[in-house]
């Protein structure tokens, strides 16, 4: 059955005249005509009964067959409307990975509200994960943009921008000795056990406590690696260690817990976003267009 036979049908049902219908869908009387027979000889049932003194009108099956016509050609217009949006990246789906600063920092956030402003339905799914473990679901198509810590390379195959620029601070236990001070020396810190998420990678915070070590003439120790930050604060919250989370962690206001900034050291660390370079999809690529309005003022790629 051909689409434009219902297109047809449903136009001289309408007008209950062969020639305003032809009129209408610019075609020639005897063309409609013939379109009319054709649906008829292909469902083998009279749908319209053409009068030569009166004007055409519906059989019994016709008013029946008008109605199912009708829903027809609407899901078809409603098909052809979705891909039309899909392909503009209006309507779609896309995947996001996350390190949970992401989420404290606000600028998740912010792409999740861009997102719904839009005024498309892009439908979005969200998901934590380590920065390795995004760079792998990147690479294997798993998750469309990832929000993770920054490294120095990356795979060809993957972009990234810098969201977020925000200074390192020490997370001490509350009854700590250097938790009476506004800002904590480098040198204060010798004795102290850094709690580190181990996350698989070698950069950036490891790098912190080496860089801040050199500066403050001492050897790190290290407590036994945790999953996260959250768990890096709570063992703090138990006097078992210190730690360096990013500045939007503060917000995390766990019993025991308090932060101070470094008195003669600036640790930078920087959230990116992250996606494949030759993306296809529509609905990433305008995800994808969002990340720039989320990225801080202050941040340098």
């Amino acid at each position: 059955m051909e689409l434009r036979w219902l297109t047809s049908f449903v136009a001289v049902a309408e007008d209950l005249h062969f020639g305003r219908a032809a009129e209408r869908l610019h075609l020639a009387p005897s063309a409609l005509s013939a379109q009319i027979r054709a649906l008829e000889s292909h469902l083998g049932v009279r749908l319209v009964d053409r009068g030569r003194r009166s004007r055409p009108r519906l059989t019994g099956a016709g008013e029946l067959f008008l109605v199912e016509a009708g829903l027809t050609l609407a899901q078809v217009a409603r098909a052809q409307a979705v891909g039309r949006r899909a392909g503009r990246g209006e309507v779609g789906r896309a995947e996001i990975a996350y390190v949970a600063s992401a989420a404290f920092s606000g600028v998740l956030t912010q792409i999740l509200s861009a997102c719904a402003d839009d005024g498309k339905d892009l439908t979005v799914g969200v998901r934590e994960l380590e920065t390795p473990a995004q760079l792998e679901a990147l690479a294997s198509g798993t998750i469309d943009v990832g929000f993770l810590r920054w490294r120095p390379t990356y795979p060809p195959d993957l972009t990234a921008i810098c969201l977020l620029a925000e200074e390192v601070v020490l997370a001490l236990p509350e009854g700590h000795r250097l938790a009476r001070l506004q800002a904590v020396p480098a040198s204060e810190l010798g004795a102290e056990t850094f709690v580190v998420p181990h996350f698989d990678e070698q950069h950036d915070f490891r790098d912190h406590i080496r860089r801040l070590a050199e500066l403050g003439g001492f050897s790190p120790r290290l407590a036994p690696p945790v999953k996260d930050f959250i768990a890096a604060l709570t063992l703090v919250s138990g006097g078992l260690g210190v730690a360096l989370p990013p500045a939007s962690l503060r917000c995390v206001h766990l019993p025991g817990v308090v932060y101070r900034p470094l008195a003669d050291a600036r640790l930078i660390t920087r959230l990116v976003g992250v996606h494949r370079r030759q993306d296809t999809s529509p609905a990433v690529r305008r995800l994808i267009r969002l990340l720039p309005a989320a990225a801080d003022g202050k941040a340098a790629a």
